[in-house]
């Protein structure tokens, strides 16, 4: 299962995202009440408590990065004199009641203090120093050694901001093995606090947010792993990028991945994950080498047919949510030591990271949206035998970094063409690239309407809409942009398809066959298709995604009040050359009571670079108000489209309102457009 996309040896660059995980399992918080010393160190960007005016809203990944080796947070210094306060806090932040004891730092930021008889360690406790003005940094007070930095504090706000947590109640043995995964890291300060904060959002936020969630869900009782255990089917669809350190050379990447896994309910909440039967794993590299006197444009591009047969431990909560936790990893280049006498040039390390797979209302569908990211290191010869054995930390090579949008169906027993009935809306999410300017790039999405009838798939006149942004360029790292809109001809066309009896549905659109998954009682359909053009050089690379959803025939009032859970996968591009890809963290929409109007909420995630060959950077969220669209039409069979002044989505509810597939469009007065697929799970 590819709950962790393998490294791409051979091929190109990795990168860095600082994931922060807790381990799992159980403290039970108890009472602590003996006197109790704690001690730890105040330590603030530049040594001072305060909050400036954040300027920029991009940061490299560069600025975080990890060896295990060491720990701490380098650039940081002392707040000396600072009074530390140790109070109680309710579960939105706010102090309870009078400070319980204080003490002041020493000149090297260092306190001690001893908490007062029946005052114990818990979720609710803290210390806090005060800056200039209401500016304060604090730590939860869950160990005896407690450092009180812009890291302590970023970790209390994620645990104050899930409204569903209760922090005198957190398992303290828990708070403690997420605050100590930090120390494996290398953190850079930046100039501020609140640089600090929101860069640390850019690049954890993410992570931190699966591992709270964690710490504060509901424990399955056994109802949830029950229901989940059998044979499932994962379609994933990747994008990522890579840049280099040294060299101006940079990659665009898309990894369509479709494959059988294996869940068995182990007790108690735990669950192991198994690769089973592999459809199809189809990556490709789309680089761009600027190192020389010309810009040269290559793409990489290889197809697996082999499952690895892995193994993932995992665990479900009592709402279905499960999570699989990936441990730090360090690997090496897999070489023919044959002919690369010398070893491996090249290594990667990869941070620990919790992916949570959110379960649709209907219990036979999963969907993950998840960053992923590793740092590109080269090797070093550490016993003088001619042969590069090891990562040498100190010459980083490279960044590499992934988002991911997958959907598990469950598998259905008996399945026939029969289990395909009826009309299908879909959206597709399209990636079109070639090494020949002008057109080096095209990225599009289509929305259609399918009728499946007893083995044979009639498409309507103009049921296929598509949006496409191209890249029109006389060198790659030059980007215009060429958006349009289009009707496919008036035309009927029919072609054949067949449903195996677990659900795997297989199409002949233009004589190729297709094949994707159906979940268990056919509401939902996923696809992915990969194919390249070229011998023995690969000029053209075509990969798709394809999420199809049953409709109904009397929706019109199907989306009065709803409120659904979104997982976007969005491409930009600009007419500076700015690309980025873009999800949303705890994104949400919302519909108004007749469903007239949707309030779309959320936190951007991705990470975005300059130009084809720029350094990745991390797309800091910023604080903006959640964006209000018109719905212009919900159509009886459950058609949907919703409009802001520069953004549409057009799509479709599924005949159980248990799930929205849209496509998201965008394109603002400076040319910079976005385009991708949306999915909703209703709430």
């Amino acid at each position: 299962m590819k709950l962790k996309t393998p490294l791409k040896a051979k091929i190109l660059f990795c990168s860095l995202f600082l994931i922060l995980t807790a381990c799992g399992g159980g403290g039970d918080g108890s009472d602590n009440s003996s006197s109790t010393d704690i001690s730890g160190k105040a330590e603030a960007p530049a040594g001072v408590v305060a909050q400036f005016v954040q300027r920029e809203f991009i940061y490299a990944l560069a600025d975080f990065i990890f060896k295990p080796v060491h720990s701490g947070i380098t650039g940081l210094q002392p707040v000396g004199g600072a009074t530390v306060e140790l109070i109680r806090i309710d579960n939105d932040g706010n102090q309870v009641g009078a400070v319980l004891a204080s003490t002041v730092t020493s000149i090297t930021g260092d306190y001690s203090l001893s908490l007062p008889t029946g005052v114990s360690l818990a979720g609710d406790l803290i210390v806090r120093i005060t800056g200039t003005g209401t500016t304060s940094m604090s730590a939860m007070v869950v160990d005896q050694a407690v450092d009180i930095n812009p890291v302590s504090q970023f970790i209390l706000d994620k645990f104050v901001d899930d409204p569903t947590l209760v922090l005198a109640d957190l398992a303290i043995n828990e708070v403690v093995a997420l605050n100590g995964k930090v120390d494996q890291f290398d953190l850079t300060a930046t100039a501020d606090l609140s640089t600090m904060l929101a860069q640390l959002e850019a690049e954890v936020g993410h992570f931190l947010n699966n591992e709270v969630a964690v710490i504060g869900a509901t424990p399955d009782d056994g109802t949830a792993s029950a229901a989940v255990a059998g044979k499932w089917n994962i379609v994933e669809f990747d994008l990522g990028m890579g840049d280099s350190e040294t060299i101006q050379f940079g990659t665009f990447f898309n990894d369509v991945f479709a494959e059988e896994v294996i869940i068995t309910n182990d007790g108690n909440g735990a669950l192991t994950v198994t690769d089973g039967v592999l459809i199809v794993d189809a990556f490709f590299n789309y680089n761009v080498d600027n190192t020389g006197p010309s810009t040269n444009t290559f793409i990489y591009h290889e197809v697996s047919i082999t499952s690895e047969g892995e193994e993932f431990p995992a665990a479900i909560d009592a709402n279905g949510v499960i999570s699989v936790a990936s441990p730090f990893e360090e690997e090496l280049e897999t070489v023919d030591t044959q002919v690369d006498l010398d070893g491996p040039d090249f290594g990667w390390r990869t941070p620990p990271s919790t992916v949570l797979l959110h379960p649709v209302a209907n219990d036979n569908t999963y969907i993950i949206n998840a960053i992923e990211a590793s740092v590109r290191f080269e090797t070093t010869d550490t016993n003088n035998d001619g042969v590069k054995d090891a990562i040498d930390p100190d010459s980083r090579a490279g960044d590499e970094v992934f988002m991911d949008l997958t959907m598990l169906l469950k598998q259905g027993s008996g399945m026939t063409t029969a289990s395909i009935d009826g009309d299908y809306g879909w959206v597709a999410l399209n990636i079109n690239l070639d090494t020949a300017p002008p057109a080096t790039g095209i990225f599009d999405s289509t929305v259609g309407l399918w009728n499946f009838n007893g083995g044979t798939v009639s498409i309507a006149a103009n049921d296929q809409d598509v949006q496409e942004v191209t890249r029109a360029v006389t060198s790659p790292t030059n980007v215009t942009l060429t958006p349009s809109q289009f009707n496919e001809p008036a035309s009927l066309e029919n072609f054949l398809y067949s449903v195996s009896p677990t659900g795997i549905v297989a199409l002949d659109p233009t004589g190729e066959n297709l094949e994707g998954y159906a979940n268990a009682d056919g509401s939902i359909m996923a696809f992915v298709d990969s194919v390249a053009t070229g011998s023995p050089d690969v000029t053209n690379v075509n990969q798709e995604m394809l999420m199809f959803v049953k409709l109904g025939t009397a929706m019109a009032s199907t989306l009065n009040g709803t409120t659904y859970k979104l997982f976007p996968m969005i491409i930009g591009m600009g007419q500076d050359g700015y690309s980025g890809i873009a999800s949303l963290s705890n994104g949400t929409v919302v519909f108004n009571a007749d469903a007239t109007t949707a309030t779309i909420d959320g936190t951007d995630r991705g990470f975005s670079r300059g130009s084809d060959v720029s350094q990745v950077e991390s797309i800091v969220p910023e604080s903006t108000p959640a964006d209000v669209f018109t719905v212009d039409s919900i159509d009886v069979n459950g058609a949907i489209s919703m409009t802001t002044t520069e953004t549409a989505l057009k799509g479709f509810v599924s005949a159980d309102g248990n799930l929205l597939v849209m496509r998201v469009y965008s394109s603002d007065v400076n040319g910079d457009s976005d385009i991708g697929l949306v999915i909703g799970a209703k709430q």
